[in-house]
């Protein structure tokens, strides 16, 4: 069990970089998060839900989760050219280095990496 609470205390800790990071990948992804979190709440074992999130086995999500999840954590400062999230208009947007993703005015979503 103290898999299971070393799980659950990295995604706590990581959760809203977590949600960050789903939210640039498929609906999948985000379903499964909210899975893990429903799971979390009633105190149910998060552990291979979070293998399944990360693609991992069960030894690697336990190394994973010793080191933080993928997407969470302070992120590497480096220089990103952002584009339309639905390819309607030829705008690009260069944040500062590892600043906020920019966002889309019309759409009220978020840009997409170019």
């Amino acid at each position: 069990m103290d898999a299971e609470r070393s799980a659950l205390t990295t995604l706590c800790k990581e959760f809203g970089a977590l949600i960050g990071e789903t939210r640039r990948h498929s609906t999948t992804r985000q379903e499964l998060l909210e899975r893990i979190v429903a799971e979390a709440r009633a105190r149910r074992p998060v552990l291979t839900l979070l293998g399944q999130l990360l693609n991992t086995d069960r030894e690697t999500t336990l190394r994973t989760l010793a080191t933080a999840l993928p997407g969470s954590g302070p992120g590497t400062a480096r220089q990103e050219t952002f584009r339309c999230p639905d390819g309607a208009c030829d705008r690009t947007a260069v944040p500062p280095p590892a600043g906020a993703i920019p966002r889309c005015a019309v759409l009220d979503r978020l840009m997409e990496r170019g």
